[in-house]
């Protein structure tokens, strides 16, 4: 282990599962210039070749050549630095190198990626490390039973970038808002029908869907329906647009996995959410009055038409939401928290 003073420069290198993977932009990549304002230099060793595999088979076999011999070059890569980083497995679900990286090494872990293959790459990978860290209680809890150093730092907010509207027009249509990946759509359909209610009973109200895929399912809804192609940094201009953020998951091991960044992006835009009590949701809502949890269809009509309605009582849970991510979320708390956990690993 290598012994580093507080205010010696720390040289870490991380290793992400692609470009576009949302925890190597919001976990890794926007951490950096915080970071360095804290003595702490970050490289990351974004891969070509993606830690996941293709969906037609055939290309399995090469993929799967390519991407091991680029994972070798990341051994010779993270020499020289401080502690190396990985966000999981070099290949999904599979151990692998992983041991082969120069030590000390760091797992950090937003997902319930122990599901995979009865958790034996997630547990191969965590007693390797010198250190895990894990986005929510949930996933802390369950990685302790791999690892005695396991440390709590969640998904960061750049409140910077990400504000809310001052002066919002009264006169503009309310939107309901949601962002996300189409592989997360399955959560959407869930409550489809109260969107439907709701949009039915206001028709000057809007649903937003920000994504990398055209919400066929919701076409229906005709002109009441907003679609905008998911893009680098999309939130920051639409996200305080919306009147509500909704955040529907189902109560299941995954889901109990999730870091709740979604609802922590809706509260740094100052909007009030209505999400599904789960894992860190429920934590959240716990917390502070951010807006109202829904567990089945009659709870969300019920809470986004409450909100729909009472504008003082949206304005005021906004309020609390973004004060809330001030306090325990921005990138400038999650970045002292990281400072913390690697100046103690280092000694």
């Amino acid at each position: 282990m290598n012994n580093i003073s507080v205010d010696e420069n720390i040289k870490v290198v991380a290793i992400t599962g692609g470009k576009n993977v949302p925890s190597r932009r919001y976990r890794i990549n926007a951490l950096i210039p915080f970071l360095t304002k804290r003595n702490i230099e970050l490289t990351e060793l974004c891969p070509i070749f993606s830690t996941y595999p293709p969906s037609f088979r055939l290309l399995r076999l090469p993929w799967f050549a390519l991407t091991l011999l680029e994972r070798l070059t990341f051994i010779y890569r993270s020499r020289g630095f401080d502690a190396v980083i990985l966000q999981r497995e070099m290949i999904s679900t599979m151990p692998t190198l992983e041991r082969l990286l120069p030590r000390p090494r760091v797992l950090d872990v937003d997902d319930a990626i122990y599901l995979h293959r009865n958790g034996c790459a997630a547990e191969y990978i965590a007693r390797s490390c010198s250190l895990v860290v894990c986005g929510n209680h949930y996933l802390a809890e369950k990685f302790s039973h791999w690892h005695p150093n396991v440390v709590v730092i969640p998904t960061g907010v750049d409140t910077e970038k990400l504000r809310p509207i001052v002066n919002r027009n009264s006169t503009e249509s309310p939107i309901i808002g949601w962002i996300g990946t189409a592989g997360n759509y399955r959560y959407l359909k869930m409550i489809e029908p109260a969107l439907s209610q709701v949009l039915a009973s206001f028709p000057n109200v809007r649903l937003q869907i920000i994504a990398d895929q055209f919400p066929a399912f919701l076409e229906h809804l005709g002109e009441q329906l907003d679609f905008s192609l998911w893009k680098p940094n999309i939130e920051n201009d639409l996200l305080p647009r919306f009147t509500i953020g909704i955040m529907p998951l189902m109560d299941n091991e995954w889901a109990r996995g999730k870091c709740a960044f979604k609802m922590l992006q809706y509260m740094a835009a100052g909007i009030p959410v209505v999400a599904s009590p789960v894992g860190m949701n429920a934590e959240i809502f716990a917390t502070s009055s951010v807006g109202l949890p829904a567990q089945n269809s009659d709870e969300w009509l019920k809470s986004l038409t409450m909100l729909l309605q009472d504008q003082e009582i949206a304005k005021h849970m906004g309020k609390n939401g973004r004060q809330l991510v001030e306090k325990e979320f921005s990138l400038s708390v999650v970045c002292s928290k990281w400072k913390k956990a690697l100046s103690e690993m280092l000694g």
